[in-house]
């Protein structure tokens, strides 16, 4: 049997096809934009996601295809959906991760529920981004009309998974990143959050374990995909959750560095501490929770070199200008930055990013490898928290675009005492694993 495994990631959606022992038998990769609307809303067109899904299927040899017999995914997340009886978008685009709409929020939850009761229920501060329930009350407050006609509240992979296979489903690690579940206990729906907000309980769906069988392909996305219809479709999940599984992360202690468009870190534990420097969230494995943090990664690089590299060509900047920066500036560099270009979904408040220490004789070089560091910061101060939580296995493994040799110099050097392991392709392999997982195979 041939596995399609499916990864939507913040910017493009990348299509695998693998054999029952793991092995990548071919891939494809799609593009979609999403867009930055005023009010510091983000969103995405549901036809450029599925757009982009039907165009890198397209690019799967149709023999390869043809073997498909079970399909399983992950996305990127948070992202809320507000969903009609038939699964489709009752508010017109989808909401990513870089959304920041409902700042405001906040501090209502804080009014109604109280920050730390509110930290203890969900493993997070009510941070704008950092989870959904913000969100889902901005909604309440501002446009009350989507309401009217919401059957179920989700994330991507709820919506996702309805029009895949005709079937509702919450996961269990995007249950715990909505902001109205009980995470630290990894219990049910928090009556406690749901009523606060004015949010009704049957909008929010049973909850399955990431990897479990659940429902069938329709014709409809088969034909988009060019499978056969009936196919088994696993739950899908978050795309972090899965990428710990695809390195072979496990048991608590365990380190994920996914480092492609934002810089993130996930730590295994078994004991859900909570700290308002980050979210504690559910892991795939039930029994299992993440010490999580993250940041602007690749969106960062690719910005400093639209507004101050247009002189070379891009790969002149990755092969040249990026390995140089890392190596000649880290040691010594009189530059610091502090690393919000995204803002910090970490923090109660608005951050934005800026540089300390220019002088006229500064360089882009030095402005360069500042921004390098900081992002590493971010990520460093999480880990040496998590070490006061339980023991930290000595190897941080790593994923994503931005994994080079020379990127692997600079985290050594800002994020001392681990060793480094690359592995590719980690949430299309942890799908595959958490289908094993579940019995699916």
């Amino acid at each position: 049997m041939v596995i399609l495994s499916i990864d939507f990631g913040t910017s493009a959606v990348k299509l695998s096809l693998l054999s029952e022992d793991s092995r990548t038998l071919q891939w494809a990769k799609e593009e979609y934009p999403f867009m930055i609307l005023p009010g510091e809303k983000n969103e995405m067109k549901p036809e450029d996601l599925w757009g982009a899904l039907g165009r890198a299927a397209a690019k799967l040899d149709a023999e390869l295809r043809d073997q498909v017999g079970l399909v399983c995914y992950d996305t990127f997340s948070p992202s809320p959906v507000f969903l009609d009886e038939n699964g489709d978008p009752v508010y017109p685009n989808l909401i990513t991760h870089l959304d920041r709409r409902s700042r405001a929020e906040s501090a209502d939850i804080d009014r109604l529920i109280g920050n730390d009761k509110y930290l203890s229920i969900s493993g997070i501060y009510p941070f704008a981004g950092g989870c959904s329930a913000m969100t889902f009350y901005w909604f309440r407050k501002n446009e009350p009309w989507v309401y009217e006609k919401t059957a179920r509240i989700g994330h991507l992979p709820t919506y996702i998974h309805k029009k895949l296979t005709g079937e509702w489903m919450v996961d269990l690690v995007n249950a715990s990143m909505m902001g109205v579940y009980e995470t630290t206990t990894q219990g049910d729906w928090s009556d406690t959050v749901l009523d606060a907000l004015g949010l009704e309980h049957k909008w929010f769906g049973k909850i399955y374990a990431p990897g479990t069988p659940h429902g069938q392909l329709l014709p409809e996305p088969a034909k988009l995909l060019g499978l056969h219809e009936g196919i088994t479709v696993c739950a899908g999940t978050n795309d972090v959750a899965a990428a710990q599984m695809g390195a072979g992360n496990e048991t608590a202690g365990r380190i994920m560095n996914t480092t492609g468009s934002s810089e993130m870190v996930s730590i295994l534990t078994d004991r859900p501490v909570t700290n308002p420097h980050y979210y504690l969230r559910n892991a795939a494995i039930p029994g299992l929770w993440q010490i999580y943090s993250t940041t602007a990664g690749g969106f960062a690089v690719d910005w400093f070199y639209k507004q101050f590299c247009r002189d070379m060509d891009k790969k002149t900047y990755f092969d040249e200008f990026v390995p140089h920066c890392i190596r000649t500036w880290l040691a010594d560099n009189p530059v610091t930055f502090t690393p919000y270009l995204s803002g910090d979904r970490q923090s109660l408040e608005k951050k934005t990013a800026s540089w300390n220490g220019l002088t006229l004789g500064s360089t882009r070089e030095q402005m360069f490898a500042a921004v390098l560091s900081a992002m590493q910061g971010v990520l460093r101060t999480t880990i040496e928290e998590a070490k006061e939580v339980l023991p930290l296995d000595p190897l941080i493994r790593i994923s994503g675009g931005m994994a080079t040799p020379t990127y692997l110099e600079l985290k050594k050097h800002e994020i001392p005492g681990f060793d480094y392991l690359i592995v590719d392709d980690c949430p299309i392999l942890g799908n595959l694993a958490l289908a094993k997982r579940a019995g699916a195979l």
